[in-house]
C-alpha cells in the first residue's frame, strides 16, 4: 500500500511525504484508515520552526507532526479482540492516511494508543478529543471544589477545553486571550466570562474585582510563555495554585525573585500539567494516580456527545494535507501575510 504522511523537511517546510506501507498484519495488529487528525498548533507549531530540525532523526515525533487521529479499521490480525472490520477509532498516531497498530497498550510506546469510539459521535467532532485530553490534565491536577475561582490563560484550543472542562466540574471561570476572536469564539462555547488580557494591569484588575481581592483559587497557563507564566503568580489568591498546561519554551530573561518571593510569602504552589504523566490504560495503573488518559477520553466523549462539551465554533479550518505548509505558515503567524487570527481549530480532511 501506498501511504502518505505530513513531514518537516527543514525549517518551516512541510511537505506529504509518500511511503510504502506492508499490509500484512501480526496476530494482534490493526490496519486503519486515517479519516480526519487535528494539528496541536504549539507543539506542531515549535517543531515547523525549529531551526535545527533537519538534525533530528526522521522518524522522530519531532518531525512527523500530530499526534490525534479519528479513523476506520480496514482489516484486523487473526487474534485481535476489541476491534473488527469498519470500526471506527481515535488514536494518537501522527498526520498521515493509514496505519498500523497493536491493540494491546505497550508502555515502550509511550504515547502511541487506540480507543474505539462510541456510537453516535461524529468523527469530526470527536478528533477534537484530542486536545480536551490536553486540557484534562489541568483539572486533574487541580485541587478544585465546588465553586472555586479559576482564571485559564490562553485560549488556543487546550485553553478552551479546559476553561469548558473547569465549568462543567463546578468552577467559577474566567478566561482571557489576547485575540478578539478567540474571546468570542470562547464565548460561542458558553465559557460565560472572557476577558482581553493584552493590558496586563487591567487584566489583573479584572480578576481582582471579580474576587474580591482575594485572587483566583487557580490560575491555568494554557500558552507556555515563561514571562506570562511569572506573571501569573500574582492572580492567584493566597494558598492558591498556578498550572502550567502549555509547554514553556523558549528562552526568557528576566529576573524571577518577584515571583519567587510572591510564591513564598503567600504559600503559592506552582504544578507542572504534562499529559503524560498520566496512566494511558484504564488500570491497573503504573503511574502513582487513580486517572488515566482511556477513563479521561470516554468521559471527553460522553460531554461531546451530549454536547455538554462545545467544538463547533472552534472548528476554522477543514483541509486536505496536501496544504499542509499554508496551515502551518498561518499558525505561525503569517509568514506569507495569513493572519493568525483565523486559524485555531485546524483539522486535515484525508477522506
Amino acid at each position: 500500500m501506498l501511504a502518505r504522511k505530513i513531514f518537516f523537511t527543514k525549517p518551516k517546510t512541510a511537505e506529504i511525504v509518500r511511503y510504502k506501507l506492508d499490509e500484512t498484519l501480526g496476530e494482534h495488529e490493526v490496519l486503519v484508515q486515517t479519516l480526519y487528525s487535528i494539528v496541536s498548533s504549539g507543539t506542531e507549531g515549535a517543531n515547523f520552526a525549529n531551526p535545527d530540525v533537519e538534525k533530528i532523526d526522521v522518524d522522530s515525533w519531532m518531525r512527523n507532526p500530530g499526534y490525534g487521529s479519528v479513523g476506520k479499521v480496514l482489516a484486523v490480525g487473526e487474534k485481535v479482540k476489541d476491534y473488527k472490520v469498519g470500526d471506527l477509532v481515535f488514536s494518537t498516531k501522527n498526520h498521515c492516511s493509514h496505519f498500523k497498530i497493536d491493540e494491546r497498550y505497550d508502555p515502550s510506546r509511550y504515547s502511541l494508543f487506540m480507543i474505539k469510539l462510541p456510537d453516535q459521535i461524529e468523527p469530526i467532532k470527536a478528533v477534537f478529543a484530542r486536545m480536551a485530553d490536553v486540557a484534562m490534565s489541568a483539572i486533574r491536577m487541580a485541587d478544585l471544589g465546588l465553586g472555586d475561582t479559576v482564571v485559564v490563560i490562553g485560549l488556543g484550543l487546550v485553553g478552551n477545553f479546559a476553561a469548558q472542562l473547569f465549568q462543567l466540574a463546578g468552577a467559577d471561570v474566567m478566561a482571557a486571550d489576547l485575540v478578539e476572536f478567540r474571546l468570542e469564539r470562547a464565548k460561542q462555547c458558553g465559557i460565560k466570562r472572557v476577558v482581553n488580557s493584552q493590558n496586563w494591569d487591567e487584566f489583573k484588575k479584572a480578576v481582582m474585582n471579580w474576587t474580591e481581592g482575594k485572587g483566583a483559587q487557580i490560575v491555568v497557563e494554557a500558552i507556555g510563555f515563561s514571562p506570562v507564566i511569572a506573571k501569573a503568580v500574582g492572580l492567584a489568591r493566597s494558598h492558591g495554585e498556578v498550572i502550567l498546561l502549555g509547554s514553556p519554551r523558549g528562552e526568557a530573561v528576566m529576573d524571577i525573585t518577584p515571583m519567587l518571593s510572591d510564591v513564598h510569602l503567600r504559600h503559592v504552589t506552582i504544578k507542572g500539567g504534562l499529559e503524560w504523566l498520566w496512566s494511558v490504560p484504564d488500570g491497573p495503573y503504573y503511574h502513582p494516580s487513580r486517572f488515566s488518559k482511556m477513563a479521561n477520553l470516554k468521559q471527553i466523549f460522553s460531554y461531546l456527545k451530549s454536547g455538554a462539551l462545545v467544538t463547533e465554533p472552534l472548528l476554522t479550518h477543514i483541509v486536505p494535507p496536501e496544504k499542509c505548509q499554508e496551515v502551518y505558515e498561518g499558525l505561525a503567524g503569517g509568514i506569507k501575510g495569513t493572519l493568525r487570527t483565523t486559524y485555531l481549530g485546524v483539522v486535515y480532511d484525508w477522506t
